[in-house]
C-alpha cells in the first residue's frame, strides 16, 4: 500500500520533488556542513540536478520502492530539506534524513522521523524500519532514539565513500516494538528537541 502524500505533521509537510524544487535543494546539498556525514557531497549543481532527476523519476516506478521526499514548513511553504523511505524489500524500510542548516535546532529531524515511523508501519505495513549514521553524528542518533529506534550494532568499515571508510551505527525498530512503545508516546513526531541536522 503507498504513503498517502502529502505526509503533514504539526509544522511541516513531506511532499513529492518537483523540478522547481532545484534552488532550494542544492543550497543544502552544496553546504559542507549539511553533508558533512552524508556519504556524498557537497554536490556541484549537476550533481544536484542529477539526483532530481533520478528521485522524480522513481516517483513514477511501480511498485514504489523509494520515498524521497522535499519537507516544507507548513507556515510558509519554504522547502528546507528532505526525509526518505527506500524498501531495501517489501518488509523493511531505510529510513533517512537532512536539513538545510539554518533550520537546525527547531526539532524539524525529530518530527518528520517520527511521522515516517509511523507511516512505515501503518501505510506500508513493513515490519522492520532501520537507519545508520557515522559514529560521530550524534545529533541524527538523538533523532533516531527520539523516533524509538534502538542502536542494535557498530558498523565497522561500513561503507567507503568520500576516499576513506566510514563506521557507523545500525539503529532499528520492529512493528511489534512501535505497537507496544506507542502507547508510552516514546514514537511520536511531536517528541523531537533540539537536534535537526543531518542524516548518516
Amino acid at each position: 500500500m503507498p504513503l498517502a502524500l502529502p505526509l503533514r505533521t504539526h509544522r511541516l509537510i513531506a511532499r513529492d520533488f518537483t523540478a522547481s524544487d532545484f534552488d532550494a535543494v542544492h543550497a543544502y546539498a552544496s553546504d559542507p556542513e549539511v553533508t558533512r556525514f552524508m556519504f556524498y557531497g557537497p554536490r556541484p549543481a549537476a550533481e544536484t540536478r542529477q539526483y532530481l532527476e533520478r528521485m522524480i523519476v522513481a516517483q513514477r516506478l511501480q511498485p514504489r520502492a523509494i520515498w524521497e521526499l522535499g519537507v516544507v514548513q507548513a507556515a510558509d511553504g519554504r522547502l528546507v530539506g528532505a526525509c526518505d523511505l527506500t524498501l531495501e524489500h517489501p518488509h523493511e524500510a531505510d529510513l533517512g534524513f537532512v536539513f538545510a542548516r539554518d533550520v537546525w535546532g527547531r526539532g524539524y529531524a525529530s518530527e518528520i522521523a517520527g511521522a515516517l515511523v509511523r507511516a512505515a508501519f501503518e501505510e506500508l505495513g513493513v515490519g522492520r524500519v532501520f537507519a545508520t549514521c557515522d559514529v560521530g553524528n550524534h545529533a541524527s542518533a538523538r533523532v533516531l532514539e527520539h523516533a524509538g529506534l534502538r542502536r542494535q550494532a557498530r558498523l565497522d568499515h561500513h561503507m567507503f565513500a568520500k576516499d576513506t571508510w566510514w563506521t557507523s551505527y545500525l539503529y532499528a525498530l520492529r512493528h511489534d516494538e512501535w505497537r507496544a512503545a506507542a502507547s508510552c508516546a516514546i514514537v511520536s513526531p511531536s517528541s523531537g528537541g533540539d537536534e535537526g541536522s543531518e542524516e548518516r
